[in-house]
């Protein structure tokens, strides 16, 4: 009875969406307000339906009805409860009733705070929104419904994919899944603002700055915890490979840094209003490229999500909403023209233009490697993948540029910058990154491009501490003590100085990522038990391995004792799964991770006489990347907090007088 509530509630949510969407449309069309109040609440009630759905597919992964196509597919009795959650999202059907979920909860948030601040703009962000999550539901109930019920019922499961029976699994997928559904509502609010005529009011900026923020926030999360789950559990040694379900995320990722970088400069000076609508137009369109590619779709990958044949309606509805967004904004287009204009190319708005179509580059160029394979197999029946070396070579320039703007471009005022003034303002800067690249190079780093960017990293940190040290000054010879100084100067511009802790975590990632790219060192090793070897400043010697058998694999651990020198490390312990059901193996590699340099030992064979082979790496700066998180999450924080509006003043009239002017 469980599972059918969950199956009635499914289809409810289905009929109300699609209730929402025309009671919304006829609101506006007729002026109706009661229609408009009833496609409302319509949207209100859509989560709770969802839920019940959602709690019926956990009660039967919990009780393991196997009568339950989905749970029969993606789960079994040898499985540990604890990747229930894992399990609900590991196939296609449940990961689009998390989709479901999560975006009616977004848009119920979303609704609530626009139907008051954006009255014209909300009916139609609404019913946006409401034909968004009538697809998903749709595409649930007639092609993936994730309770369908078996006609013969097993007595165990399938069980979940090995790959995704790690901790990363609880919050890597959830978080990229997310991150790609929820660019729907700030394309929601823009497009709403659009057809009511609105779009070049900018009153619609602050929410849309707000979810462009909330989506990018949790995008650039899903791609960071993406990274580590690859350096932790793949024994790729790396975090990163250029691969489609990588770049999924990717380029939506990097039109919505564009966009929410876009949106302030029309905040604040009226202008990009065309450019912004785009912009958001191109990020939404590349979230649903991304939910395509993860569901199927015909471009090869090493870890596509979950394959299934209807990735083609997501394609399809993605071509119905550009169409229909592009018209809708050439049709509106007269109503964006910006009351500013682009005075000089030494200007804060010039260099956000200059790093947004630099953004928007690196996006079409990940997108033209991402699916050059099926153009490929099109014309000569034969596929040729794009690897890292194509994507390295076009992309990274371009992203150095971005960097680079991102030091500059701050520093910069707005409207026009007299070149004498942009020198003295840059000059302390750029000794700043010449020193850098001085004792860099007397370290031993001797590549011209790793020295290039490690000068441009050491550019833009001297631009922010230059800012900060300023402002901080200045409130100081007003009588501040300093450290009220900093953190008041933070308070009085939330969304520029919490824009500087974000480009600070930028610049933690990208120094990381440089220094492992240019100066990781790896080595295979074959040892038996006993056997010492050295990789660098390291040495390690093989223990033995612990074999344990479970009846849907194989586990063994590797121990090492590890030295760095003379100081003992400790014991490390790689780790390598078998799963002969799926013809697959699940490594976890050992790290011993330090701000400076990570050690990291990865099985990649075993043998039967006692022989094993490993790969050892030495990775520079990697733990930067990760530290990155906290520091990128603080920064956007501060940059979406409220301004606290000061109280107004109250002023006691002394019985008998008269205020002045009365």
């Amino acid at each position: 009875m469980i599972v059918e509530a969950g199956q009635l509630a499914l289809a409810l949510a289905f009929v109300v969406c699609v209730y929402a969407a025309l009671a919304s449309a006829l609101g506006v069309a007729r002026r109706s307000s009661e229609l408009l109040v009833s496609g409302r609440f319509g949207m209100y009630s859509v989560p709770a339906l969802l839920l019940v759905s959602t709690a019926a597919l956990v009660y039967a992964f919990v009780t393991s009805d196997f009568s339950v196509r989905y749970v029969a597919e993606n789960s079994n009795l040898a499985m540990p409860r604890a990747y229930t959650w894992v399990a609900f999202y590991a196939g296609n059907a449940g990961s689009m009733l998390y989709l479901a979920v999560i975006f009616s909860l977004m848009s119920l948030a979303a609704i609530v705070g626009i139907r008051r601040k954006l009255p014209y703009t909300s009916p139609y962000a609404t019913a946006i929104m409401a034909l968004v999550l009538a697809f998903l539901l749709g595409v649930m109930l007639f092609l993936a419904n994730p309770l369908a019920r078996l006609e013969a019922v097993p007595a165990d499961g399938q069980g979940i994919n090995p790959l995704l029976v790690h901790f990363g699994m609880f919050i890597h997928p959830p978080l990229q899944m997310a991150g790609l559904v929820s660019v729907a509502i700030p394309f929601s609010i823009a497009m709403g603002a659009l057809l009511a005529n609105k779009g070049g009011s900018d009153e619609w900026v602050d929410q849309g700055r707000l979810w462009g923020m909330i989506a990018w926030l949790v995008l650039t999360f899903g791609l960071m915890l993406g990274s580590w789950w690859a350096y932790t559990i793949l024994g790729w040694g790396g975090y990163w490979a250029w691969d489609p379900v990588e770049n999924s995320a990717l380029m939506p990722w990097l039109a919505m840094t564009a966009f929410v970088h876009s949106i302030m400069v029309q905040k604040r000076r009226g202008m990009f209003r065309m450019w912004n609508m785009a912009i958001i137009i191109i990020a939404f369109t590349m979230a649903q490229l991304g939910m395509f590619i993860n569901r199927g779709g015909p471009v090869p990958s090493v870890h596509s999500f979950a394959q299934s044949t209807m990735g083609w309606l997501f394609l399809l509805f993605m071509a119905v909403t550009l169409i229909a967004s592009t018209a809708a904004f050439i049709w509106k287009s007269p109503s964006l023209r910006s009351r500013g204009r682009l005075e000089s190319i030494l200007s804060r708005e010039s260099a956000f233009l200059t790093q947004n179509v630099l953004f928007l580059a690196v996006a079409f160029a990940t997108l033209w490697g991402t699916i050059f394979p099926i153009f490929s197999e099109a014309a000569s029946d034969t596929v040729v993948t794009v690897g890292q070396p194509f994507f390295n070579r076009v992309n990274g320039p371009m992203l150095l540029g971005i960097v680079l703007l991102m030091g500059v471009g701050p520093i910069l005022p707005w409207r026009r910058a007299a070149p004498r003034n942009m020198f003295r303002m840059l000059r302390w800067p750029l000794a700043f990154a010449l020193a850098a690249t001085v004792a860099l190079a007397a370290l031993g780093v001797t590549r011209p491009v790793a020295l290039l960017a490690s000068a441009t990293c050491a550019l833009v940190v001297a631009g922010i501490g230059q800012e900060w040290l300023r402002g901080t000054l200045s409130r100081h010879r007003a009588g501040e003590p300093y450290h009220l100084a900093f953190a008041r100067l933070l308070a009085a511009n939330r969304p520029r100085y919490g824009g500087y802790v974000v480009h600070l975590a930028i610049i933690m990632l990208a120094a990381g990522a440089a220094a492992s790219s240019f100066y990781s060192v790896q080595r295979d090793f074959v040892m038996r038990p006993g056997d010492t070897r050295t990789l660098g400043d390291y040495s390690f010697t093989y223990m033995g391995t612990t074999h344990t058998s479970f009846p849907d694999r194989e586990e063994a651990y590797a121990r090492f004792d590890v030295y760095s020198g003379d100081r003992y490390l400790g014991v490390m312990e790689p780790f390598k799964a078998e799963y002969p059901q799926f013809r697959i193996a699940s490594t976890i590699g050992a790290i011993h991770s330090t701000p400076i340099e990570d050690f990291y030992i990865v099985p990649s064979e075993f043998s039967g006489d006692g022989q094993a082979v490993f790969r050892v790496l030495i990775n520079p700066m990697v733990w930067w990347m990760w530290a990155s998180g906290p520091v990128l999450l603080l920064g956007s924080l501060i940059a979406l907090s409220p301004r606290r509006r000061p109280a107004p003043a109250v002023v006691s009239v002394p019985r008998g007088a008269h205020p002045a002017g009365a």
